[in-house]
């Protein structure tokens, strides 16, 4: 009995290091940084990208689709622009969009071909030219009908790419000067693009602005990465997301120390606020690649001088269990027990009760039965059991959460 107790506490303790993330399947092909990932229907798809070699950077045209359901990478049609890292892209109405980028392993020839990637067909199909000069470390992200894609090792300038017609506008540039391995998403039909490598001061950055596609214009909401303790922590090559109506950017290096980052910042949109939350469990890294699919984040790829080919999912609600659990009251009743025993939760996070479990067992680890929770509470007969000593767990999404014991009489 000692043994299983210890066992489930293990497994509490183990997922809440790092609260919200869970490791998946590593990603299909060689470990690579500099990578494109995109959300299409019901899966994710990553790609492209290289490693240094020991002579020319080996680079890579390969394409592969991540199913969540099955947690497994299928390989598909490779790129249609051949080899190519530090390319941008985005998604609209599921289907792919991916352009600019690096097509040399030595030298520097940077490229403005634009493709997109029908998942239905798994095909590639080349569309018109990104309108700006080739350039590579770009962003790219979508609101509506449209994608948005620019600045990079290029100028400032930022473009709306309309899938309907084929066609681009230029809109307002990036403030600050062009800026190469930033961030960008899209949050509430707003663009955010931020931090990254600013040639015209030749350091990275922490400020971040706020794109208004109604007004054409950008707003400067407050840094990322203001340590109260530590102060400025200046980043490029890092990455973010939008979930559940929050901003996130995460990992990245400095390029004035070298240093790799796995902190992790929420942005409050409201307030254009950050917070640091608790880090990316992974290694430090330069280059994570991450996209926001089905209401998770996935991330993964990367390099801090060795290349990464693990991937990650996080869940927000997750997080919230896992951070709070201590403060959610669990109630066992009666207990001990004669006929039935029931089991709730009173302060779990919104949504969380749809994906949660509880689960008896005997003190040997077999289970009796496995319910799922109705609004926060779930009950057992128990007039047919053996009198004695019984464990449950209550569950998450198959994560143990919390643990304890029922007498039944």
């Amino acid at each position: 009995m000692k043994l299983l107790l210890a066992s489930l506490l293990f497994i509490c303790t183990n997922n809440s290091f790092a609260a919200g993330w869970i490791q998946q399947a590593d990603f299909g092909g060689t470990a690579r940084h500099r990578t494109t990932m995109l959300s299409l229907g019901n899966k994710i798809y990553a790609g492209l990208g290289h490693y240094n070699g020991a002579g020319p950077n080996i680079l890579f045209e390969d394409w592969w689709e991540y199913d969540p359901a099955t947690n497994a990478w299928t390989q598909k049609a490779d790129y249609a622009g051949g080899i190519c890292y530090h390319a941008a892209g985005f998604s609209v109405n599921n289907v792919g969009y991916v352009g600019t980028g690096r097509i040399s392993p030595s030298g520097n020839t940077m490229v403005k071909d634009f493709f997109k990637y029908e998942p239905a067909t798994n095909t590639w199909t080349q569309l018109t030219d990104f309108p700006g000069v080739g350039r590579r470390g770009a962003i790219g992200f979508s609101i509506g009908q449209y994608g948005y894609m620019g600045t990079g090792s290029g100028p400032a300038d930022m473009y709306r790419y309309d899938p309907a017609n084929d066609t681009w506008i230029q809109i307002a540039d990036v403030p600050g000067g062009n800026r190469m391995s930033a961030v960008g998403f899209s949050l509430n039909g707003r663009g955010y693009v931020g931090t990254g490598f600013l040639s015209n001061l030749g350091w990275s950055s922490t400020d971040f602005h706020e794109y208004n596609p109604a007004t054409n214009s950008w707003t400067q909401i407050d840094d990322v990465g203001i340590d109260p303790l530590e102060g400025p922590i200046p980043r490029m090559e890092s990455s973010g997301f939008a979930l559940d109506g929050k901003g996130y950017v995460l990992t990245g290096v400095n390029i004035s120390s070298g240093d790799n980052y796995k902190d992790m910042w929420e942005l409050d949109p409201t307030t254009g606020s950050w917070t640091r939350i608790e880090d990316f469990p992974g290694t430090a890294r330069r280059y994570l690649s991450s996209v926001t699919h089905n209401g998770y984040a996935y991330v993964g790829l990367g390099t801090n001088g060795t290349n990464f080919k693990d991937f990650w999912k996080y869940d927000k609600t997750l997080a919230l269990l896992q951070q709070n659990i201590e403060s959610i009251q669990v109630n066992v009743f009666p207990n001990p027990s004669i006929d039935y025993v029931q089991i709730e939760m009173n302060g779990l996070p919104e949504n969380a009760v749809e994906k949660m479990t509880v689960k008896m067992y005997t003190l040997l680890g077999k289970s009796i039965e496995e319910k799922s929770m109705t609004q926060n509470q779930v009950s057992f007969v128990t007039s047919g059991l053996p009198s004695g000593l019984y464990l449950y767990s209550i569950n998450y999404d198959g994560i143990v959460l919390r643990s304890g014991k029922i007498q039944v009489q």
